[in-house]
């Protein structure tokens, strides 16, 4: 029993390696992703069809340490910390609403025109205190 618990363990161990060194896309399918963001390509949302799996995957290839080192949970945490924030800074301020956890990628930018100078928000990835 110990053996094969062994062998259980290496075997896990090399398949989620393999899964890490094959990038995101083994990680967050296409339908993953789909079913995170159901209201991105909602025709309300000013960002229609500009956050599409495709797209997310060819930048996340650009970073090749990105959701692809450490454990199976680290990558988790990694790319669960990274829709996490992406999608909250891009629901248009939807807080309190019914749907508000599933209405990230609705929004690419935020323009204030009122402001001086205007403000242009930079997207998904926000440096904000």
């Amino acid at each position: 029993m110990a053996r094969f618990a062994a062998l259980a363990a290496l075997l896990l161990a090399v398949a989620v390696g393999g899964a890490a060194a094959q990038g995101v896309g083994s990680v967050i399918t296409q339908s993953m992703y789909a079913s995170m963001l159901p209201n991105r390509d909602n025709s309300l949302c000013p960002a229609r069809g500009f956050y599409t799996y495709d797209a997310f995957i060819a930048a996340a290839n650009t970073f090749p340490g990105f959701g692809t080192t450490g454990s199976a949970d680290d990558v988790k945490r990694e790319l669960a910390a990274f829709f996490g924030q992406t999608s909250h800074e891009t629901t248009g301020g939807t807080r309190g609403a019914a749907d508000q956890f599933q209405s990230g990628y609705c929004f690419k930018e935020e323009i204030n025109k009122a402001t001086s100078p205007p403000y242009y928000g930079r997207g998904p990835i926000q440096l904000t205190g």
